[in-house]
């Protein structure tokens, strides 16, 4: 949590940079407050979390006697009182810190107010920080068993609001920068998602995390998102750099920047294009391999044996699936729905004609157009040969399990 805040101390800045304009003071100032008060939270909840156990170890230490956070949470009988209030504390600060849904309303304002690198920098390394956090505490701080469900269920809902309200907003937005700042949030509900059904299936019960080895769909889930964090860096990173190089002729606050791209720099448009489709999850780029390793692990985790019921010849049906079940044809559904505000962007970028002041080529700016085409490649690269990346991320799931 410290080393948290210490990065954030320097997003607040950056976010701010452009002062000057309203658009920059406005979404400086509100990143500032509500991160400030969303970790103020959070370190309440910490403290609550001391004054329960009496220390902040997570692992027991024998050497002196204390017992640390995850043997004492696999001792309640249930998730009540103090912990309870402690742990949503520490939610809620984390939330903010991911962009979800109802913690996101100061992200599409930093965003638009921000410079599009500064915003490429939120929307995936601070965001990447926030959900390996979130990934720490709610893989070692496992619930008790009959009040995982509850509190899983909880993150659960959360996630299909964060995803639904993220699309919805990116469908009735005409800035780029705010239009792919509600992606980001999206995004988010989608990993959410992987993490309720994490917590749900693998935590209490037969399947405790802390009494057994963790399951293959548990370790199918994690590296499906810590290889979706990685790939998320390439495309989603490199749409902010495109949106930065036509911030070199000026503002980009709507689409009309974007218009006729296609003409103007057939590469860049085609690079720009790439992303939209990676950000959707179409084949064969690295979103969609991102996106069909998350549902899988869901849809793994929520079938649990009833996969081999049906090789069996047992009778099965729709209603013995786990709830998380939704969780995947939610993520699914979004997905569909998002091609709408993504393939727009294509059809402005090659179908319309550039505007007034925009038509002449964009400017070289080669460490701009460099880094665009590293991102582009890797997008490709990491959809088409993925073997490798997937197997880093697999080890370093097995770290965390």
């Amino acid at each position: 949590m410290l080393f948290q805040e210490i990065a954030s101390l320097s997003i607040y800045v950056l976010v701010a940079f452009h002062k000057e304009t309203p658009e920059g003071a406005e979404g400086g100032v509100k990143y500032f407050i509500v991160g400030a008060v969303s970790s103020a939270v959070a370190l309440y909840g910490i403290s609550l979390l001391y004054l329960w156990n009496g220390n902040l170890q997570l692992m027991s230490n024998s050497a002196t006697g204390q017992i640390g956070l995850v043997e004492r949470w696999a001792e309640m009988e249930s998730l009540v009182g103090l912990p309870l209030i402690a742990f949503c504390f520490v939610l809620v600060g984390f939330a903010f810190k991911v962009s979800a849904a109802p913690f996101h309303f100061a992200a599409p304002d930093a965003y638009s107010g921000a410079s599009s690198t500064v915003a490429g920098i939120l929307a995936t390394a601070s965001k990447a920080m926030g959900f390996i956090g979130l990934i720490r505490i709610l893989v070692m701080l496992a619930a008790p068993a009959d009040g995982s469900a509850v509190w899983m269920f909880g993150l659960g809902v959360i996630a299909v609001v964060t995803m639904t309200w993220g699309n919805l907003a990116a469908l009735s937005s005409s800035n780029p920068k705010r239009m792919l700042a509600y992606s980001s949030i999206a995004h988010a509900g989608y990993m959410l998602a992987a993490l309720a059904a994490l917590g749900a299936w693998a935590w209490g019960g037969e399947n405790d995390v802390l009494n057994s080895a963790p399951t293959d769909a548990g370790q199918w889930i994690l590296t499906a998102l810590i290889f979706h964090l990685v790939v998320l860096v390439a495309f989603k990173l490199g749409a902010f750099l495109v949106l930065a190089l036509l911030e070199t002729e000026g503002e980009v606050s709507d689409t009309a920047p974007l218009a006729g791209l296609a003409r103007r720099d057939p590469i860049i448009a085609v690079s720009m294009f790439i992303f939209m489709l990676s950000l959707a999850g179409v084949p064969p780029l690295a979103g969609f391999m991102s996106k069909f390793l998350l549902i899988g692990g869901v849809v793994k985790m929520s079938a649990g044996d009833a996969f081999a019921a049906i090789a069996a010849g047992d009778g099965w049906s729709l209603g013995q699936m786990h709830w998380t079940f939704w969780l995947a044809l939610s993520v699914f559904l979004n997905s569909a729905l998002s091609l709408f505000y993504y393939l727009r962007i294509g059809v402005i970028m090659f179908f319309e004609v550039p505007i007034e002041g925009r038509r002449k080529p964009l400017i070289k700016a080669w460490f701009l157009r460099l880094s665009i085409w590293v991102c582009a490649i890797g997008t490709v690269i990491f959809g088409v040969w993925s073997d490798h990346l997937i197997n880093l991320c697999y080890n370093a799931a097995l770290a965390v399990l």
